[in-house]
């Protein structure tokens, strides 16, 4: 890139620099349920799940290098499918109790590293950004905090505005 400089034809009027910085991942919320590959893979139960992801696991290398060959290698790169679709909790959009109780967290939600990779696509975020609003409704009305929304009542809410919640079986 330094021997090219900037694109001639892009971002004219900012020196040829983007408007702002792509931030693909940042800081995340840890809460008492942490979404992780084996959620996503089906090795491990999604208790109350709220939407439904199903993209790659996927985490950009983090440098290039070139081998004993003379090959260029990207290291750490990992572009790997769950398998299948797979299900998002409730539980990694609710901070604990102690430390906020009128918070939902759909995007930067309660989740590893690697299983972030996958549920940070956007359809994912507008899916958990509905159930959010439903749970926030709910806990409106009924004056209880985010983490005492009862389950059942948000999973009907959800089923009744086409919220789809698991894989068919």
């Amino acid at each position: 890139m330094s021997k090219w400089g900037l694109c001639k034809d892009e971002f004219v009027k900012t020196g040829h620099w983007p408007r702002e910085m792509y931030v693909r991942e940042a800081r995340r919320m840890v809460s008492d349920f942490v979404m992780a590959e084996p959620h996503l893979r089906g090795t491990r139960a999604t208790p109350r799940p709220i939407g439904m992801g199903s993209y790659n696991m996927d985490s950009h290398n983090v440098q290039r290098i070139v081998d004993a060959r003379g090959f260029v290698r990207n290291e750490g790169n990992i572009e790997v499918s769950p398998g299948r679709a797979y299900p998002i909790s409730y539980d990694a959009i609710v901070p604990r109790q102690r430390e906020a109780t009128n918070l939902l967290v759909p995007v930067a939600l309660s989740a590893s590293h690697i299983a972030y990779g996958s549920i940070r696509m956007e359809p994912v975020f507008m899916i958990l950004g509905q159930s959010a609003a439903a749970a926030a409704s709910i806990a409106i009305d009924e004056g209880v905090p985010v983490q005492e929304v009862d389950y059942a009542k948000l999973r009907a809410r959800l089923l009744a505005e086409g919220q789809i919640l698991e894989l068919a079986r």
